[in-house]
Parts: C-alpha cells; structure tokens; sequence
C-alpha cells in the first residue's frame, strides 16, 4: 500500500517543498490549509511534477475542522503515516508588554489547539500500528524569546512543551515525533513576500540577523530526521 503523508498548514515555501520530497520517495501527499485556490495551484503544480496529490480544506485554528479533514484523508488512503503541521500566521511581531489575551489565544488555537486535534487524530492509528511520524515546524520564539518579537512565541513554546512530552510517551511505540525549530525566513514563503512588501516588520535586536534558507533543504532535514528516527528535533541555524 502507498504510505501517505499529511502537511497541514502547506504553503508555496516549505508546505509545498516537503510535499514534492515525500511525493518523489513515493508517497501520497494530501494537502490541507484554509483557501481552496492556493491548495488548487499547489496540487496542480505537483501534479505536473508527476506527484499525485489531493487537496483538504480546513481552517487549523477550528479542532473539529481539522479533524474532519483528516477523516476524510485516512477514508481515502487508509492511514496517514506521515503528519506534519506547520501553519504560518505571517504578520509582525508585537512588544510582549502590549500583547493581549485576544492575540495569545488566536496564536494558541493555530498552533497549539490544532496541533493537539492533528495528533488525536492520527496517533492512536500510528500506535495500534506501532509506525507512524509527526514532523511539526515551529519558529525560533518556541525556544527563545526576544525582545520586541512576541506573538507567536507564548504559544509555540507550549506546542514545543507539549511534543517534547509526547516523543517521551510515544517512541517506545514506534511513533517518531520530529520537530524543526527554524530561526530563519524560508525563500518563497508568505513570510519572505510580507517583509518584502513591508507588510511585515521586524524591528532585531542589534547585532542580530535572521539568515534565509531554501525550503528544499529544510524539506531534506525533515525527510532525513524522519528516515533516521534519532532525534527529535533539530534546530536552524545550529546554536555556536
């Protein structure tokens, strides 16, 4: 049978770049995210790149959303052997002193709320199998925070709290849970075409910068975290 894998959250960056990497090992790929015309492009793109791939709608902040599409994936592929969640929120970082209840618990309901329905989802399939990945992509804030750059951070380092424990609780299973905490802007991502156009600003600490990296190769770290099941999770660029 096809394995298939499950990225949720895809978009034109690294959604799509992992996509054509398990496509060319040989997997089914479904894709979810919450507008149907980019989820169009990107499987008609793939499909021309000879990589079979079918499109779910769902919005990630919404748990009942997310589990309903992945329903709908296992009903269609069987399982799902492969998850990876990784939605972006591409806007500015705000002051942690002027963050609000509103904005952590918008941020909370995309990465954390969902992330946990994405698992519930797959995991108890993954465990009865004893085989099955999740793959989850969290920005730097999860692990660190800095000055003037909060938002997403609060929630993300819960999401981080929370698979750190759960790789603990799984992998004598034969569940591999993988996380790549990424300080750095993906090339063709919404991030990179927000700080671009200057609808996203990011006002860095002095002395520090935030490196770009091609999405195929984080796609290649993640393949190859997967493939090797030795760590859990992985962090870019490596800490000096």
């Amino acid at each position: 049978m096809t394995k298939c894998i499950a990225i949720l959250g895809a978009g034109p960056g690294l959604g799509v770049s992992l996509a054509r990497r398990y496509g060319n090992e040989g997997y089914a790929v479904a894709l979810v995210a919450r507008r149907a015309e980019p989820l169009a492009a990107m499987t008609a793109q793939l499909g021309t790149e000879g990589i079979p791939a079918a499109a779910f709608v769902a919005d990630l902040r919404d748990p009942a959303q997310v589990g309903a599409a992945l329903a709908a994936i296992q009903s269609r592929y069987g399982t799902v052997d492969t998850l990876y969640y990784g939605p972006s929120a591409p806007e500015t970082f705000v002051p942690a002193f002027s963050l609000t209840p509103g904005q952590v618990k918008a941020k909370t309901e995309l990465f954390l709320y969902g992330l946990v329905a994405a698992v519930q989802a797959v995991l108890p399939d993954m465990r009865e199998r004893k085989a099955g990945t999740i793959l989850v992509a969290l920005g730097g804030s999860a692990a660190i925070g800095l000055p003037f750059m909060s938002g997403p951070g609060p929630a993300l380092a819960a999401a981080r709290n929370y698979l750190h424990s759960l790789h603990g609780e799984v992998a004598g299973d034969g569940v591999h849970i993988g996380m790549l905490t990424l300080a750095a802007v993906i090339r063709n991502s919404a991030w990179q075409s927000g700080m671009a156009s200057g609808e996203i600003r990011i006002d860095l600490p002095p002395g520090f910068q935030i490196p770009e990296i091609d999405p195929a190769d984080l796609a290649g770290m993640l393949w190859e975290m997967a493939r090797a099941r030795q760590v859990s999770e992985l962090v870019y660029p490596p800490h000096p």
